[in-house]
Order: structure tokens, then C-alpha cells, then sequence
């Protein structure tokens, strides 16, 4: 009984230990740390049940945080084909996140994968173009757009939805709501082959403007070189509508690529107030801001992101900027928690 009560570990102390894990973005240590916390509440102590709603409140937020890492591993798993990697990835989120928003967006990633394994037939069964006979036209090798399996063994909608699900907020619904055309025009430029994209968005856009269509084509016009075209492109998407995501970002590039600093500062700043894509933008503004040689704001920049999703690209960039400005002791303490991230 001595010992036990010798070795017992302290709630206070666990918690402060979690909270240290948590502000340095080490989620899974914090975890532990909170769980530690819980063990050793004594059930007798009339405060213990707030002090455990406390540390459960913790524990969920550190939860959260490695289930977003975790979806982000998901979606660079699908990116490299590696479907199986995903699910873990995804099914692990699952557990983590106790956010309603999160599991929510788990689930319809890991729905869209687990349908796309399943309409998945045996290699036996894919039909590919390099099996036609030299006189084959494409028509002829592929019967219908539903049944065209690539060397994935995926369906051209299941690549589609792939490939769009870790688009920022609802564009995922959006782009998969615009029919099989668009979509054989969105693959055929992830492809390379912009000459079909072109031909099917340029028809698409005779019917009608959208903000994701003529973003998608800003694209285009950009991987051809047509610059002025891309921008004018890139404003109109803005002028339908001023909140999405990628024609605000992908103006921001434009104007960066352009050396026109101070208007995609602007921009991003607007995007900040209008919280689109918050982090990417700090993470921006920190790149423009040192691009100037505005060293002291782009610092500030980067040392916001060291808590959130971003914190390994912000500290990479952070570290030599510290050293730099002679602040040894806290570029070490921000090359510790890079090792950590």
C-alpha cells in the first residue's frame, strides 16, 4: 500500500504534462498524458467528476486534431494509389474524432473508397485500350463510361470522386454534382491530355457559366501559357462567386507568379477576414512577406500555424528565419517540435 501510494501519479500533473503535449501539436503523447490524468482521479473526491469532464474535454480535442492528420494521410494515400494505406488511415480517424464535422467528412471519404473497392472487378475482367487490336477504335474498346476501368481497376467515376473528395468545403458535392461530361473533362486534364479537356469544357461553357468550370479552365490556360486569358478566367469565377475556395487561392498564385505582391497580399488578407482556407493563407502571407524581405511579419506568420495542420511547412520555414535574426533559443525550442511533428 506504501508504494502504491508512493508511485501514485498526480491528475494535476498529468494534466499540465497534456496540456504542454496539446499546445506543442503532440497529439498522441497529450492523449496518453490525459489518460494518465483520468487513472489516477480518486473516485471519492467530490470535485473528481469535473476534473474528469475537463480532461475528457482535452483528450477529445487532441483526438480531433490527429484524426484531421490522419484524413490528410488518407487523401496522399489515394494520390499514390495506395487504397488499402487510405482505409487504415481513415478507419483510424474514425476512433479519434469525437467532432461532428470530421466523422462526417471520414466517413464520406472512406464511403467513396470502400464503394470504389467494391465496384472493383477481378483484373481478368479490366478493359483496357492496350488489349485492343491495332484497328480498334476507342468506342469499340470501351462499351459504356460506367464500365471503362483503368490499370487501378478503378471506373472513371470512382476516379473522379477520388480524386475531387479532398477538395476544401463543399466543393467535393459540387464538382460531382456537374454530370459524367465534366467529369471525363476533369480526368482527361489530371491526365495530361488537355486537348480533350479543352474540347469539353469550352462545350460545357457554351451552356451556361459556373464558378468551378471556368476555375477548372483558368487551369488550362495557365498549363498552356495563356496568362491573360487565366486571369480574366480566374476574376469571372470570383464575380460568380467571391467565396470559393480555389479560384481565391489560385488567384493569389497568379499574382504571386506575377510579382504583383501587393495585390495577392490583399487577397489573402481578405481571405483571412472571410476565414477561405485560413491556414494556407497565413502560410502565403508569411512566404510573400519574406519574399519582400519583411522578415519580422512573415515570422509572425509562420508562429501562428505552429499549433494547427500546417505546423511542419511553417517551422521548416521558421527555423532559419530565427536563426537568421539571432533568436538561437527559440529557433531551437521550434527545431524540437519540428522533430516532433
Amino acid at each position: 500500500m506504501f508504494f502504491k501510494k508512493l508511485f501514485r501519479k498526480d491528475p494535476a500533473s498529468c494534466m499540465e504534462k497534456g496540456d504542454k503535449f496539446l499546445a506543442a501539436g503532440r497529439y498522441a503523447d497529450a492523449r496518453v498524458a490525459f489518460d494518465d490524468a483520468l487513472e489516477a482521479l480518486d473516485a471519492s473526491d467530490p470535485s473528481s467528476a469535473a476534473l474528469s469532464t475537463a480532461i475528457r474535454e482535452k483528450m477529445a480535442i487532441a483526438g480531433n486534431r490527429l484524426a484531421e492528420a490522419n484524413i490528410a494521410e488518407a487523401e496522399a494515400c489515394i494520390r499514390g494509389g495506395d487504397m488499402h494505406k487510405a482505409e487504415d488511415h481513415l478507419n483510424l480517424s474514425l476512433e479519434l474524432a469525437d467532432d461532428v464535422t470530421i466523422r462526417e467528412k471520414t466517413e464520406k471519404l472512406l464511403s467513396s473508397l470502400l464503394s470504389s473497392q467494391e465496384s472493383t472487378p477481378q483484373p481478368a475482367k479490366h478493359v483496357h485500350s492496350k488489349g485492343c487490336g491495332g484497328g480498334c477504335s476507342s468506342s469499340s474498346c470501351h462499351p459504356s463510361d460506367s464500365a471503362e476501368i483503368s490499370e487501378d481497376g478503378l471506373s472513371e467515376s470512382d476516379r473522379f470522386e477520388l480524386l475531387v473528395r479532398p477538395l476544401p468545403g463543399d466543393l467535393p458535392e459540387r464538382y460531382l454534382s456537374l454530370g459524367k461530361e465534366f467529369a471525363k473533362g476533369y480526368l482527361a486534364a489530371h491526365e495530361g491530355d488537355l486537348g480533350t479537356a479543352w474540347v469539353i469544357f469550352e462545350r460545357l461553357l457554351a451552356q451556361g457559366e459556373n464558378d468551378v468550370l471556368l476555375y477548372e479552365l483558368s487551369l488550362l490556360s495557365h498549363r498552356e501559357g495563356d496568362r491573360r486569358r487565366c486571369e480574366a478566367l480566374l476574376r469571372r469565377c470570383l464575380q460568380l462567386n467571391e467565396e470559393n475556395p480555389l479560384g481565391n487561392l489560385g488567384l493569389v498564385q497568379f499574382l504571386a507568379e506575377s510579382s504583383r505582391f501587393d495585390e495577392a497580399i490583399a487577397l489573402l488578407e481578405s481571405m483571412l477576414q472571410r476565414g477561405i482556407l485560413p491556414e494556407q493563407s497565413e502560410l502565403f502571407l508569411g512566404d510573400l512577406r519574406q519574399a519582400r524581405g519583411e522578415h519580422d511579419a512573415a515570422i509572425e506568420h509562420y508562429s501562428r500555424l505552429l499549433g494547427g495542420a500546417l505546423k511542419k511547412e511553417a517551422a521548416q520555414r521558421l527555423v532559419p528565419m530565427l536563426e537568421a535574426s539571432g533568436r538561437h533559443a527559440d529557433a531551437a525550442y521550434v527545431a524540437k517540435q519540428l522533430r516532433c511533428c
